[in-house]
């Protein structure tokens, strides 16, 4: 490297508006990828800079920190143990209730991201239950749609609870779970 090269490279770490411009960027990135810890600790880092109060980089870094940080209690909130309160058969042309029995471990992962954990624990219709363990990245909405083999399944919390519905050629198996652990 070049002596003029260091000496521009050093006059930019010193500028607290390039320092600013290169952490919005990281920030940026880090809330469209779903990494919401990091977003806030590197919003908190702008927030240290010595920029103006009503500076747009702050300003805009805030509103990514509050929504990064609602995002992670959300997050937070969803985590836990649902039990099937009801579960439904609909074939296209009626529905009816089905019996069913079990319970799902929803874990979101660390450092907060979209990426869940979902433990499925005795989990189906009373004569075929499932216990096994499956990787979901949901959506910001906390929806999430997957491909399988056997058809469709789909995950969706509310402040109901937590809809899983499985759709395949005989139809939709829509269990509505309720938490557990509240």
């Amino acid at each position: 490297m070049g002596q003029y090269t260091k000496a521009v490279d050093q006059s930019t770490r010193q500028d607290p508006m390039d320092e600013a411009a290169q952490l919005m960027v990281r920030l940026e990135t880090q809330f469209a990828s779903y990494h919401f810890h990091d977003a806030v600790t590197t919003a908190r880092k702008i927030e240290q800079l010595p920029l103006t109060q009503d500076n747009s980089v702050r300003l805009q870094a805030k509103s990514i920190q509050l929504s990064a940080e609602a995002m992670i209690e959300r997050l937070k909130q969803a985590a836990g143990t649902y039990q099937i309160e009801r579960s439904i058969l609909d074939d296209g042309l009626q529905e009816q209730s089905f019996p069913a029995t079990g319970q799902v471990k929803v874990s979101f992962g660390k450092p907060h991201t979209l990426l869940a954990t979902i433990q499925y624990q005795q989990f189906g219709t009373t004569d075929a239950t499932r216990s096994d363990t499956e990787t979901v990245r949901f959506e910001p909405d906390l929806s999430a749609r997957l491909a399988q083999s056997e058809g469709l399944v789909s995950y969706v919390f509310s402040r109901a609870g937590l809809t899983v519905t499985f759709e395949g050629t005989g139809g939709k198996r829509i269990y509505q779970l309720k938490k557990a652990d509240q």
